[in-house]
């Protein structure tokens, strides 16, 4: 049985500048029960007097925890789990983060809209020079209940439902002090069933990667990632990059949700004025005009020829007889497979079958 309310996990490290931003744009910026649970990792007197301050001060439900050492992000958020058993939501979230009025209630509203949903990144990038909560009410009034699906939720802020924590459980221990576990956690939502999206109509602002930089070296920054990141690939693959040259795109939603949705980076070449039925933040859409289709489409391709193993075009996939008959010629400018299916949308399981091959292949001479 769970517990109408959001458990906000909260490792800190000593910033009491950050910290109090956090924790006092917390405090009434929701309708919907948030609970803090804090863990100082920092060795701060005036940051753990606050944190102990506002544990006692009634202002909002808060727990507070005081490791003996410095667990690092991954240790302190499955620590902080531990706390957190019958809450309907978690949310895993950075110090150097600000909250805004309402954020919880419109990720609340994207979860109860759609069962699929497992994991929801408020927006976090604003305009210069723009106040938050100003930014917060427009991305409300413009946006409330739309989302976008994502390749993975960035964990500066992420709200995960109470069910996909009992099915997955905390971050991977691999991962370390920091990096690439969000990723894999995302990834491994996506793997169980469950959609990873931004709720477009909330707000949490990110100063980004302050705290990290405070209390970590350049040098090891850069080895954690270098290594976390081989850790991460090893075990899920390089994105591929695959062109959809579509120009009806009316019955491929199902075939570009499988190739997003996979890790793929998706571009699709349309005709103007044709409206794409899915949309994914790995997904970028070009629009040419039809009497120069077929060109426009080629060009593009032989254009983008970067022999980058994350940059390649590794697919073609066509349903456009005419572009399939006019390129098949010139082949040899598009250093990729071209794929001819006239119905997308029941073609999605081969084709999906034929990427991840190719996937399982790479993987195997990493």
């Amino acid at each position: 049985m769970t517990v109408r309310r959001c458990d906000i996990i909260l490792p800190t490290c000593g910033q009491t500048e950050l910290i109090k931003n956090c924790i006092e744009s917390l405090i009434g910026s929701s309708d919907y029960p948030c609970r803090l649970i804090a863990i100082d990792n920092g060795n701060s007197e005036e940051a753990s007097a606050y944190l102990k301050k506002m544990a006692k001060s009634g202002r909002l439900d808060m727990i507070l925890i005081k490791p003996e050492e410095n667990l690092g992000w991954v240790k302190s958020i499955n620590h902080g789990l531990e706390f957190s058993k019958d809450s309907e939501y978690v949310s895993f979230q950075n110090d150097d983060t600000v909250f805004t009025k309402g954020w919880m209630d419109e990720i609340a509203g994207v979860f109860e809209k759609d069962p699929e949903i497992g994991i929801v990144n408020p927006e976090w990038e604003k305009p210069e020079g723009i106040d938050i909560n100003k930014y917060a009410l427009e991305l409300k009034q413009k946006y409330g209940g739309q989302t976008i699906d994502m390749d993975w939720c960035r964990g500066h802020c992420f709200v995960v439902k109470r069910e996909l924590v009992q099915k997955i459980g905390g971050f991977d221990p691999v991962y370390i002090p920091v990096y690439y576990d969000d990723r894999d956690y995302s990834l491994k939502a996506i793997e169980a069933g469950y959609r990873c999206v931004k709720a477009k109509g909330s707000f949490v602002d990110h100063v980004r990667n302050v705290t990290m930089k405070s209390t970590m070296q350049q040098e090891k920054i850069a080895e954690l990632m270098d290594r976390n990141g081989r850790i991460f690939y090893k075990r899920w693959g390089y994105p591929l990059r695959i062109v959809f040259v579509l120009r009806d795109v009316s019955g491929s939603k199902e075939l570009l949700k499988k190739m997003c949705m996979d890790q793929n980076k998706v571009i699709v070449i349309t005709r103007d004025k044709q409206n794409v039925p899915y949309e994914h933040t790995n997904m970028k859409v070009l629009k040419f005009g039809g009497a120069l289709f077929n060109i426009a489409a080629l060009f593009y391709l032989a254009s983008n020829r970067s022999k980058k193993q994350q940059k390649k075009t590794d697919f073609v996939f066509t349903a456009d007889k005419s572009f399939y008959s006019f390129s098949k010629p010139l082949a040899r400018f598009i250093p990729a497979q071209i794929v001819f299916n006239n119905d997308p949308d029941s073609f999605a399981p081969e084709a999906l079958k034929i990427v991840r091959e190719k996937k399982c292949k790479e993987k195997s001479c990493q």
